[in-house]
């Protein structure tokens, strides 16, 4: 060994033992070992004499000592400062002092379904679309989400943004002449698949349960459709909810919050107008876009803790609690065009929030959790006005309202077996000359409120293998044929696998669902 990098060792050694003597027994060790090398060093110099240190030998020893000491800085600096990281509800990294944190989770759904529609209903269908299927069936990856959030600066500034695959038409409908078409965007297994921004906020947490977020989030109306399609209680959302729900939107909320209620007030681009840019909203004489949304909810925590209500379900040793809420979407499509030949009005009638017309949609619900067993029930409306008059012949009357209810409940057979059941009902009337009529698509077509009245019923099952992995399974009878595409803010039917078929009213369709969804 040569002597500039004997000297080398022993500096490396006693600064590794400064660092390390964390124990008696570890520093008499570390002593003895620097007491030979002194030994060793002696007999060196004895060698050598007085040229045993030259400039040249000194100065590589100085940069030797200087390096050991900067390591041994540095890595005393990384001990005290380290990052912290691992998996909790996600996997996560974050600064020790907790002011930057990103987690990262994501979601998989992989569903096969089944649509037969009866004779009746397909019939009906091929009268108005000769290509209409009897039956969808396939293999389909519902979701793929990746999502990023966390905070920066400190816990008080946090955000979001989730990023989605999603099949063609399986969340925003495509409205056409015929509602009855069956291919691509309609049946939600088209080839077109995009990747999706769902979330993206920033949410500045105030203090004393007062935040305020702005970005694009879900409006804060429907229950069922806050609840993240990760803790939902069937294969999908109901087809009622579709009817009614506001969807994601752009715009600011302000959320107040203490132990037993919990207020959102949003004003945003309307329901399920997401991803728009300023400048198209003013533009109201040829697109279709929303002047003004305001969104409203409140809930009120009978018993039990506001986590439990994350999802739609109340797995056993789980707490009790009862939560109750009302909620409102009050909104003004923007199309001002007057221009009788208009594509929007012409044969499509109102075709969803962003039509030439006032909306007001309102819902009322109950969540009870049984620690093993659940309720859920929900009461949806929607009152439109101010309808446009280009539409030929006044078939869309002075106002149309719809209604909705939607009942469904869960029971763990097992700590891992989930049976469930639901019935969920919906309904629009036409106000024409001051008598109620009877709820014909036919008379306006492409009216997504003319829906109908249809009762749909369901049962299945839950086997969550672990927290992160679930099967599920069910099935639903619709009594009459459904309708409509999209529902009221174009929220797509194709998302829950039913398809469109036909206004038959004395036989509707089947549909079974199977599914696997692995979170993270």
């Amino acid at each position: 060994m040569s002597l500039t990098k004997f000297v080398g060792l022993l500096a490396f050694t006693a600064v590794a033992a400064s660092a390390t003597a964390a124990s008696v027994e570890a520093t008499n060790d570390t002593n003895a070992q620097i007491a030979e090398l002194k030994k060793e060093l002696n007999e060196l110099k004895s060698q050598n004499g007085d040229k045993w240190l030259t400039e040249e030998r000194a100065s590589q020893i100085r940069g030797v000592v200087q390096d050991v000491m900067a390591d041994a800085d540095t890595r005393s600096s990384l001990q005290a400062t380290a990052a912290t990281s691992g998996y909790n509800n996600g996997f996560f990294i974050a600064s020790p002092d907790g002011n930057f944190k990103l987690q990262v989770n994501g979601q998989v759904q992989v569903r096969s379904s089944y649509a037969w529609a009866t004779n009746s209903s397909w019939n009906a269908a091929r009268a108005v679309d000769p290509n209409a299927t009897k039956a969808q069936y396939g293999t389909e990856i519902r979701r793929a989400k990746l999502s990023f959030s966390g905070n920066v600066v400190d816990p008080s500034w946090q955000y979001r943004v989730t990023m989605a695959y999603l099949p063609q038409g399986s969340q925003f409908a495509t409205l056409s002449s015929s509602p009855y078409t069956t291919a691509g965007a309609n049946s939600g297994n088209g080839s077109a698949s995009t990747a999706n921004l769902e979330d993206a906020y920033i949410n500045k947490d105030m203090g004393n349960g007062m935040s305020l977020m702005m970005g694009q989030f879900k409006s804060p109306f429907l229950r069922e459709e806050l609840v993240t399609s990760a803790n939902q209680l069937g294969v999908e959302r109901s087809v009622v909810n579709q009817m009614f729900s506001t969807g994601w939107t752009d715009g600011i909320q302000f959320t107040a919050k203490n132990d037993s209620l919990m207020g959102m007030f949003s004003f945003n681009n309307g329901g399920n107008n997401a991803n728009f840019a300023t400048q198209n909203m003013s533009n109201t004489d040829t697109g279709a876009f929303t002047q003004y949304a305001i969104t409203g909810r409140v809930q009120w925590l009978a018993f039990g803790n506001w986590a439990q209500f994350n999802d739609m379900t109340s797995m056993r040793g789980g707490g009790q609690g009862l939560m109750i809420g009302a909620a409102f979407n009050w909104q003004h499509g923007g199309n001002q065009n007057s221009d009788t030949t208009s594509s929007l009005f012409g044969d499509s009638g109102v075709a969803s929030g962003n039509t030439d017309a006032g909306f007001f949609t309102y819902t009322a619900d109950a969540s009870w959790d049984l620690g093993g067993a659940n309720l859920y029930g929900a009461f949806f409306g929607n009152f439109t006005s101010s309808l446009p008059t280009e539409q030929p012949g006044g078939t869309n009357g002075s106002s149309i309202q719809s209604y909705g209810a939607l009942v469904q409940g869960g029971y763990f057979i097992s700590d891992n077996t989930e049976l469930f059941a639901s019935w969920q009902w919906y309904e629009t009337v036409n106000q024409n000359s001051g008598t109620n009529t009877s709820n014909d698509p036919m008379v306006s077509p492409g009216n997504v409120f003319s829906a109908q009245m249809n009762n749909i019923y369901s049962a299945g099952v839950n086997v969550y293998l672990t927290k992160n992995v679930k099967f599920t399974f069910d099935a639903g009878w619709a009594m009459n044929g459904i309708v409509y595409n999209g529902g009221i803010y174009n929220q797509a039917v194709a998302g829950t696998n039913y398809q469109v078929s036909g206004n038959s009213s004395n036989g509707g369709e089947w549909v079974g669902r199977a599914q696997v969804q692995l979170v993270f």
